[in-house]
């Protein structure tokens, strides 16, 4: 019987846990550093089985999916190391691959196979008390194998990102994902916290309409979780975020000269590039 442990129950881990029933016919064990958390999902119906550690969902599963902070995840593969069952997959959902891709093979014994998956999908608010089934449904979901990967375990982990709901599966190496996603997810909530850090006093919802709620929506942020991406993300996010400053000061240039052929000429480029990314 196809076995999965999700190690870390909270919204992703949750949602994954939700979506995957009926996947493989498999059982889910899951485990959470809350205890109270586990038995949550038990009672819930997301998992089959409440581990008490890690180390014991992981030695139950064909397949163990980590979803945590970067810190959580590598310590939490390296705890289990010597209760993977061989032929074993490991996956974590992290928001930086290249760092991982290095480290996670080392930690593992041999006959245990690992690929890095990550799922564009979240919301606002994190916790297994907001998981649900349909959040990963229409979503990109990014595969990230190591140089020297399986291919049976690539398979399977794009069958399962299609079964969860994904609307589009793609490969990536670690260097690329880290790049895109520099640009795609940190410098947007870069931007979002920048935006709302200053602001006029007088400011009210009467004021805010879409463009301010989408542009501000990430910067309700979890500032531990983030600082950790950052950072560990930092030299491809520092080359996008100098870009994005130096369109920032032509665009400034522009207006203080009131140069309106320059600023048109700004907004209609924003607006071919928007449109051909709509159709990627």
């Amino acid at each position: 019987m196809f076995t999965i442990a999700i190690i870390g129950i909270g919204l992703i881990g949750g949602s994954l846990a939700y979506a995957l029933r009926g996947f493989r016919d498999c059982v889910l064990v899951g485990y959470d550093i809350q205890p109270a958390v586990t038995l949550q999902a038990k009672m819930y119906g997301a998992i089959d089985i409440a581990a008490g550690s890690a180390e014991q969902a992981a030695e139950q599963a064909d397949l163990c999916l980590f979803c945590a902070n970067p810190t959580a995840i590598l310590d939490g593969i390296a705890n289990c190391r010597v209760f993977y069952r061989k032929g074993a997959v490991v996956s974590e959902i992290c928001g930086v691959k290249e760092e991982l891709a290095r480290t996670i093979p080392s930690l593992l014994p041999e006959g245990v196979r690992y690929i890095g998956l990550h799922p564009m999908a979240g919301k606002e608010v994190g916790g297994f008390v907001n998981a649900e089934r349909g959040l990963f449904k229409g979503a990109g979901f990014i595969l990230v194998p190591p140089e020297n990967h399986d291919p049976n375990a690539l398979a399977l982990m794009r069958e399962l990102s299609e079964y969860v709901g994904a609307g589009q599966v793609i490969v990536n190496t670690p260097a690329e994902h880290d790049d895109i996603i520099a640009y795609s997810s940190d410098l947007p909530h870069v931007t979002a916290t920048a935006l709302v850090s200053r602001y006029p006093q007088a400011l009210t919802l009467a004021h805010t309409a879409g463009a301010f709620r989408d542009g501000t929506r990430v910067a309700n942020i979890d500032a531990d979780l983030w600082t950790d991406l950052f950072s560990r993300n930092r030299k491809p996010l520092l080359y996008h975020l100098d870009g994005y400053i130096d369109t920032l000061y032509a665009l400034r240039d522009a207006l203080s000269r009131n140069d309106k052929e320059a600023i048109r000429g700004f907004l209609n480029s924003a607006q071919r590039n928007k449109r051909r990314i709509q159709d990627l």
